[in-house]
């Protein structure tokens, strides 16, 4: 994909806000593990399902058990690994969430239906991506912020099959989120990464940007850091600082 689909940003923004609201809204939690979702429908009554990203104590113990879980054998015999810890939280309100957007997809059957999430939401929203497709839920786009890695590059590969053309990984330039977990466990992330620049220097987003230019934006964002000391690696990954990146775009 060379260029972003026409209105996106204006999706980009609403979603951005159902994704803040999922932190307060949710509509579907699980005690155990706190994983949680908000199931709603729009002005349009296009179904939205945001997944609540980390905001406690049980959420990064999840995010810590990074150790790898096979996900599914595929027919050629390849396995995929996905994060422990996401796949646990997904599975402990992935019925309830596909049961509740079967629900409201019987009562508004032209729906469109979209999954956000910012941080740990947005990789519970690329799992459950998977397995709505398994289910043939017909997805509109799938619209992450600041999310980590999920799985292996066999995750990597039965995702773009499956959801590329539609999926959408915003990421601030200093986040260090969408850093983690490393590559060097086996981790990798999708394609279509929209990036955000400098935003005070109002530079334009940049899609699917090569490690190069993304390594040069890292060392200038650093030094920055370093000179001005500010801690931007955390700020940046808040879902506030998401929405303010893309008011204007």
């Amino acid at each position: 994909m060379t260029e972003l689909p026409n209105n996106f940003w204006p999706l980009a923004r609403k979603l951005a806000s159902y994704a803040a609201q999922a932190y307060g809204s949710a509509t579907i939690s699980d005690p155990a593990t706190n994983a949680a979702a908000q199931v709603s429908l729009d002005e349009n009554n296009d179904i939205i399902v945001a997944f609540k990203g980390s905001s406690s104590a049980k959420d990064f113990i999840q995010d810590a058990e990074f150790w790898m879980e096979k996900l599914i054998v595929l027919n050629g015999g390849e396995e995929v690994f996905v994060h422990h810890g996401f796949l646990q939280d997904f599975n402990a309100i992935s019925t309830a969430v596909v049961n509740e957007v079967k629900t409201l997809l019987a009562l508004h059957p032209t729906a469109r239906i979209f999954l956000t999430g910012h941080s740990l939401g947005g990789a519970l929203a690329k799992l459950a991506a998977l397995e709505f497709s398994r289910v043939k839920l017909p997805l509109a786009a799938v619209v992450t912020f600041g999310s980590p890695r999920v799985g292996d590059k066999n995750f990597v590969a039965l995702y773009e099959a499956a959801l590329g053309g539609i999926t959408f990984r915003i990421v601030n330039e200093n986040d260090i989120v969408p850093r983690t977990p490393g590559v060097l466990l086996g981790y990798r992330h999708p394609v279509n990464e929209v990036f955000l620049q400098d935003h005070e220097l109002n530079l334009a987003p940049t899609l699917n940007p090569s490690l190069w230019w993304k390594a040069g934006v890292d060392a200038l964002g650093l030094w920055g850091a370093y000179r001005f000391r500010q801690d931007v690696l955390v700020r940046e990954h808040f879902i506030n600082s998401y929405q303010s990146a893309i008011t204007n775009l």
